[in-house]
């Protein structure tokens, strides 16, 4: 049996077994006879408080720079899920290939729990079988990734950053992959970069959300995009009490976020047409505050094929370009929604005139 080993508040961690193949064992991955899909692995090695959020649920290392990981996503998530329940939500794509990246910080290169990772870039393509390769079935959707790291630097003997890569199947089939750019952050550094008092903020109320079927949810409290004067441009609602988007305290809007808030925005310009991002990419300049207003900006782009339609959306706060997202969005099967129109439309755009965060 390969070695499982779960971290410590320092030092590195041992790498459980190598020399795996994928594909060689039923169930498994690997024809070790270790079930990559029997639990989750430590919420600390993911940071997630609710162990219900960890997806997943194994990890073995095949080579200094190779890792194999299974993950699980359950038939339905309370957040991360599509109108009809058909297929699951491609947004998971991402949120899994980010907790590899932790993983594989925390687990394969020793990096301690207290250290922070930056997420520079972040981003997911569904593959070949689109979302049929997503479709909902009567278990839950057990995956394996097959992640290789690059551009890995270290500095005095510890991680500094590195690129995740992972390819990811489900029952064989590749349903996808993704990326993303991650560097560690020691915990003074962290205090430095942050500046005092930043993690005692009190972020304020929310603003009033949009409609939900504007923008393709079904609860105004998973709405993450308030209405402004002008039809292309919306404030960001972070609520610090949103149960996954803030499973754990911050002092900082989390990436997370960012990609649903384009969701959202690409959803509400092709509105009442549902539709679905099949690819995103996500660039992150600088950190999103939730003491201050931040704007979501979206303009959608002309589809080559008619389709498949390109969006892309900027945060900005105090006037700068804080995170940059690029989606291509394909449509859902299913009833479209009813048009509906938030209270701000219909008025003359005026502009430089945007509601103020309350």
């Amino acid at each position: 049996m390969p070695l499982i080993v779960e971290p410590g508040t320092h030092g590195p961690y041992a790498h459980p077994g190598s020399g795996v193949h994928p594909g060689t064992g039923p169930g498994t991955g690997t024809g070790t006879g270790y079930d990559f899909h029997d639990r989750t692995v430590s919420r600390h090695l993911v940071h997630r408080a609710s162990v219900s959020e960890v997806f997943l649920t194994g990890w073995q290392a095949t080579g200094p720079y190779d890792f194999l990981l299974g993950a699980q996503w359950p038939r339905l998530h309370g957040f991360y899920r599509l109108p009809g329940d058909r297929y699951h939500d491609p947004v998971l794509v991402a949120e899994t290939v980010r907790q590899a990246g932790l993983l594989v910080g925390h687990a394969g290169f020793g990096v301690p729990r207290d250290h922070h990772f930056v997420m520079e870039d972040l981003g997911y393509a569904l593959g070949d079988a689109g979302l049929r390769g997503l479709a909902v079935t009567t278990g839950p959707a057990s995956l394996m990734l097959t992640v290789g790291c690059q551009d890995v630097r270290m500095r005095h003997g510890r991680l500094a950053s590195l690129r995740v890569h992972a390819e990811i199947t489900r029952d064989g089939l590749r349903i996808g992959h993704g990326s993303g750019q991650l560097r560690v952050v020691t915990p003074a550094s962290y205090e430095r970069l942050r500046g005092p008092g930043r993690g005692v903020v009190t972020p304020p109320l929310p603003p009033e959300p949009a409609a939900p079927e504007l923008v393709g949810r079904a609860q105004a409290a998973d709405v993450v995009l308030s209405p402004t004067l002008r039809p292309d441009t919306w404030l960001l609602r972070a609520d610090a009490g949103h149960p996954v988007l803030f499973d754990h305290e911050l002092d900082h809007v989390p990436g997370m976020l960012v990609l649903e808030a384009a969701r959202q925005a690409a959803q509400r310009l092709h509105h009442p047409e549902p539709v679905v991002p099949v690819e995103l990419v996500t660039s992150f300049e600088r950190y999103i505050e939730l003491d201050r207003p931040c704007f979501v900006r979206a303009v959608r782009e002309c589809s080559a094929d008619g389709r498949r339609t390109p969006v892309q959306v900027r945060l900005l706060q105090d006037g700068r370009t804080a995170a940059e997202c690029r989606l291509f969005t394909e449509p859902v099967d299913g009833p479209r929604v009813p048009v509906r129109r938030d209270a701000f439309d219909g008025r003359p755009a005026v502009p430089g005139l945007l509601p103020l965060a309350s």
